[in-house]
């Protein structure tokens, strides 16, 4: 498996606005992906990123100036116009918009933009008065009637304090539309998933809890993958020390009840469910309500079972359900036994006693069992790769 992006040739022009700084997590996301990424930048633009900052992030040099002091170096628009698969202009200003809309080419970008022959996407991000100016949107339909590609800013907090239409888009809008422009497949476009995630805590009294070891990683790389294969993703997420996944809508769900609730909420509109979460097996019979005092020196804890929530839910859901078993060895039986006990579509196998592997690392190892019997391995490899590969397994069983 690899990225769709991998070795696509892609130029990202950065104009002069306070949105320049988003473009450096933009440009990351591609590198990582696999992309070739090489940066052109405006003059303005340079006032709030440096080209060194793209420089690094890219390991090409970053093209300002449209005619270099080094002669050796040539002209650089001269020989970009067929060097690449795809432009991405971002932030895109109303100057670079009016520019582009009436061949104006007065600087090194402006200059590639009248030359270059690949797609090319702008991704405007102004002052809300800016956008809705008749000459930005004049531009803006002039460009949009010649074949290219503009995600139109979104609404809310601007840099000025005020709220209005003229965001930066978030990365994952404009890597979609990236995807979409290059015709890479999207294995879950127009699919809903729903991906639980992290440990559940179980509360004894007020500051303690029974849980089960789970970083969560796998979940999340398993609701980032989704995202990145064209699904709308809700993560429903116990207690972890993860950032939120970039596009996908969070749910909490702290207890095994909690937990049920919310999947029991939201699974009528799901395509898919991974059930990705260490719901913790049992939980106090009673939790007290005062902290339990050292002194008091219990002998016992009495438990009982949390609710099984892939059974609980499997009787109201009849889609696609993947569920997890972690075990220990490499013996599939019990997970055979498993995937027929919980009447899951998938079952994935990954161990908790092989070295480097599964708790609270970035790696794993997996096997894909399915109801249908078929049964594949899933080397070693990171967590995010091996989301992929699972979900290019289970995606081909999904109905379109």
């Amino acid at each position: 498996m690899t990225s769709g992006l991998k070795d696509k040739r892609i130029l990202v022009g950065v104009c002069g606005s306070i949105a320049a700084y988003k473009a450096c997590d933009l440009v990351r996301r591609l590198r990582k992906e696999g992309a070739d990424v090489t940066v052109a930048m405006t003059e303005a633009a340079t006032q709030f990123v440096g080209p060194t900052t793209f420089a690094a992030f890219t390991t090409h040099p970053v093209l300002v100036h449209q005619f270099p002091t080094d002669p050796e170096q040539g002209v650089p628009h001269v020989e970009i116009a067929e060097a690449f698969d795809l432009m991405v202009v971002a932030p895109a200003t109303a100057d670079i918009l009016g520019k582009a809309a009436h061949a104006i080419a007065d600087d090194l970008l402006s200059t590639i933009l009248n030359i270059i022959d690949v797609p090319i996407l702008f991704v405007p991000a102004m002052n809300f008065r800016m956008w809705r100016n008749p000459a930005t949107q004049d531009a803006v339909s002039r460009l949009r009637g010649w074949g290219r590609r503009i995600l139109d800013p979104d609404e809310g907090d601007l840099a000025t304090l005020h709220v209005g239409v003229g965001r930066f888009p978030e990365t994952e809008s404009i890597l979609s539309e990236i995807r979409g422009m290059l015709d890479i497949p999207q294995l879950l476009a127009g699919k809903r998933v729903l991906v639980t995630a992290g440990p559940t805590r179980e509360p004894v009294d007020p500051v303690r809890f029974l849980s089960n070891r789970s970083s969560g990683k796998m979940g999340y790389a398993l609701a980032a993958a989704a995202r990145d294969f064209g699904a709308e993703v809700t993560l429903i997420s116990g207690p972890v020390a993860l950032d939120p996944v970039p596009g996908c809508r969070m749910v909490p769900g702290t207890t095994a009840e909690e937990m049920l609730a919310a999947v029991m909420h939201e699974c009528g509109s799901q395509d898919m469910l991974i059930m990705a979460a260490a719901v913790a097996d049992f939980q106090p019979d009673q939790a007290r309500d005062k902290k339990i005092s050292r002194s008091s020196k219990p002998t016992a804890l009495s438990l009982k079972p949390t609710p099984d929530i892939i059974k609980a839910v499997r009787k109201e859901y009849d889609g696609t359900l993947v569920a997890f078993s972690l075990q220990a060895g490499s013996d599939l039986e019990p997970a055979r036994k498993k995937l027929l006990d919980k009447k899951a579509d998938y079952m994935v196998v990954n161990r908790y006693d092989e070295s480097g592997m599964g708790f609270e690392t970035d790696m794993n190892h997996v096997w894909v069992l399915s109801a249908a019997g078929t049964e594949q391995e899933i080397p070693p490899d990171n967590k995010l790769s091996i989301a992929k590969q699972i979900l290019e397994i289970i995606a081909q069983d999904i109905p379109q």
